[in-house]
């Protein structure tokens, strides 16, 4: 093989995209607010089919969204969602 070949098979190999890993507190952070927040949505869940009245107004529509908008925001500080 001459350069000009093996320039171009080097150039053809796929590439994988790098993890970026983000600060241990960011990290750290971002997976306690997903933990809380599917102990919210779970809590949330039980009250609708229960007596239970652990969350403060009961059974309620906004603790879902809520409890979805954390999930995916403590995910996103975790760094889950970095990789390119």
């Amino acid at each position: 093989m001459n350069d000009r070949q093996v320039a171009s098979t080097r150039s053809t190999k796929i590439k994988i995209g790098r993890v970026h890993t983000r600060p241990m507190p960011s990290r750290i952070l971002g997976w306690t607010l997903f933990v809380l927040s599917v102990v919210v949505l779970v809590v949330n869940w039980i009250e609708e089919f229960s007596s239970l009245e652990a969350l403060p107004g009961g059974h309620s529509a906004f603790y879902l969204a809520g409890g979805i908008v954390a999930a995916v925001v403590g995910l996103w500080a975790a760094g889950v969602m970095d990789a390119k």
